[in-house]
């Protein structure tokens, strides 16, 4: 899924608990891509240069019988993707937080796993790792731009934001 659906996901589902919290559901359904892009982004530009940048425009080197990955996108996915995309790291800081009695914030680990999960079907050459370090088990999926995926997932995003802005009118 693309980041910015995935930010929508993540404020759809925590906007029954209200308008702040699913402000904050936004960046937490977008938190998997974005501890991956943000910091494998500097790192390239710290290596290469702003021209580094330009490794990933190819939008062939993210399906399965694209061009050779990148050397620094491969570095990427193994520094920074299979990390922020793990539900077994996402489940030690829940624990973490549940453990210095920081509750509220919890919410934010249900959009941020929907991203996981989301990614797992529709990725076919990042693949998500979602029990990483534990287990490198994985799915190949299908591209979210596929249009067997692109459309009803864009139907459904749709539909669920109407639904929760008719129900927030009815309940707020």
């Amino acid at each position: 899924m693309d980041t910015l659906s995935h930010g929508v996901w993540g404020w759809v589902i925590l906007r029954r608990k209200g308008r702040r919290l699913a402000k904050w559901g936004i960046l937490a359904g977008a938190a998997p891509d974005l501890l991956y892009f943000i910091p494998s982004a500097i790192e390239r530009v710290g290596k290469g240069g702003w021209g580094a940048l330009r490794v990933s425009s190819d939008p062939g080197i993210w399906r399965a019988g694209g061009p050779p990955m990148p050397q620094p996108l491969i570095e990427a996915y193994h520094h920074y993707y299979v990390w922020s995309h793990s539900l077994v790291m996402l489940g030690l800081v829940l624990g973490v937080l549940a453990l210095f009695g920081v509750r509220r914030w919890l919410w934010l680990g249900l959009p941020y796993a929907l991203h996981i999960l989301m990614d797992l079907p529709t990725h076919e050459r990042y693949l998500t790792r979602p029990f990483y370090p534990l287990s490198n088990w994985t799915i190949h999926g299908i591209a979210w731009s596929d249009p067997r995926i692109f459309w009803p997932h864009l139907a459904l995003l749709v539909g669920a934001v109407a639904w929760t802005f008719w129900w927030a009118r009815r309940h707020d």
